[in-house]
């Protein structure tokens, strides 16, 4: 074997547990989306050929009977009051859908399942698809595994009369333009801040750096009280302005505010975390420049919009781009504060048609717009934002 060969194979072998975990958790979820896409994949229907069923209490509850008082005289009335499809439905508890009920009625072997019961040689316990392969003359194979059904582009057009899609894609968007300037200006500051010759910087920045190590589900609640109507805002609105008839406000429950308090929180929470891709970008900055600016005689706010933006704009970039993606995909926040459907956004109303509603083919549909959306951002900010000035 060649040396290259080696080298290759010795990189791929200690390489290879990072390279499955992206095919397991990245590379098949991104396949398995678009294939769900054109399904109506729905996944409380996909275990329920693997659910445990007991055959013969199942047929007891059905027929009327207990399988100790049956023999063999009675096989023919037993058979006779038989109905496949309700027994499979009801008393296994199977969902079952047009196609499977006809397949049921034409293939189900009731004759040899009424002997069993009647002659004790039920198993005690079985799983549904065990039971159906058992039982059905022929066409089993569709109750092996659940397979959704191919509906095309059906779960795209619906979006077109989904009043909640555009909202929600709206708010994900007003969002991420609101807050993706802000935060990434104010991590420019606090960066610049940090990087400065003051006492306590090192203070400074863990205090601003906590919140992005800090639980979402914490900060969260922490803001809940801050944002509810008996909370500290609204205490301290009303000491300063209680004279000129200020009213507390429901922040999170007002749908003209709701949103706008989420991206303040969010600002604050992520600012600090920026700051330090700001704060490596600003100390790989060589220090003569600065000092032939003030030789020259540019002042602070000259030196900052002339000098230092300008070359942090590969982490402007980067920081920009992140934090877009970031905002899209906001879903914690959401879920925990915001009540009404007005406020919203994609990642949360994806949440809610796959895991409340049933609907994970829809949701899948909605996820790959979404993917969409942020690939098509994501090429915008890459072309006209240049890293080099």
């Amino acid at each position: 074997m060649k040396r290259k060969t080696r080298e290759a194979l010795t990189g791929y072998t200690f390489a290879s547990p990072m390279i499955l975990t992206v095919l397991i958790f990245t590379i098949y979820p991104i396949i398995a989306i678009f294939y769900y896409s054109f399904t109506n994949y729905q996944p409380l229907e996909a275990q329920k050929f693997n659910n445990p069923v007991y055959p013969s209490e199942s047929l007891e509850f059905n027929l009327g009977y207990f399988q100790s008082d049956v023999g063999p005289d009675d096989y023919e009335k037993l058979l006779s009051s038989f109905e496949p499809v309700s027994f499979i439905q009801y008393d296994v508890g199977v969902n079952l859908d047009e196609k499977e009920k006809e397949s049921i009625k034409k293939n189900f072997n009731s004759e040899k399942l009424i002997k069993d019961f009647v002659n004790d040689d039920l198993p005690e316990k079985m799983v549904v698809s065990e039971f159906m392969k058992e039982y059905m003359i022929t066409g089993f194979q569709a109750f092996l595994r659940y397979i959704p059904d191919f509906v095309g582009f059906d779960n795209f057009k619906r979006m077109f009369n989904d009043q909640y899609f555009y909202i929600s894609l709206w708010n994900a968007i007003l969002y991420s333009l609101i807050v993706v300037p802000i935060q990434t200006l104010l991590a420019v500051i606090l960066a610049v801040a940090a990087n400065s010759k003051i006492k306590g910087r090192n203070i400074f920045k863990v205090i601003f750096f906590i919140p992005a190590v800090t639980s979402s589900a914490a900060i969260s609640m922490i803001f809940w009280l801050i944002y509810s109507k008996p909370g500290i805002l609204n205490r301290i609105l009303e000491s300063l302005f209680g004279g000129f008839g200020y009213q507390p406000i429901d922040f999170l429950n007002e749908p003209n505010i709701a949103l706008y308090s989420i991206m303040a929180m969010n600002i604050w929470t992520t600012a600090g975390y920026f700051m330090i891709t700001f704060l490596a970008g600003l100390q790989d900055i060589p220090k003569s420049i600065y000092e032939a600016a003030s030789i020259d005689g540019a002042k602070g706010w000259t030196r900052f919009w002339k000098i230092t933006m300008p070359l942090l704009r590969p982490q402007i970039l980067f920081v920009m781009i992140m934090s877009t993606i970031g905002c899209l995909q906001v879903f914690d926040q959401i879920y925990f504060l915001i009540k009404n459907m007005r406020n919203i956004t994609i990642s949360f109303y994806i949440y809610k048609n796959a895991f409340e509603y049933g609907e994970m083919g829809y949701a899948s549909s909605l996820a790959v717009v979404l993917f969409g959306v942020i690939l098509f951002i994501t090429f915008i900010q890459r072309k006209y934002i240049k890293e080099e000035y």
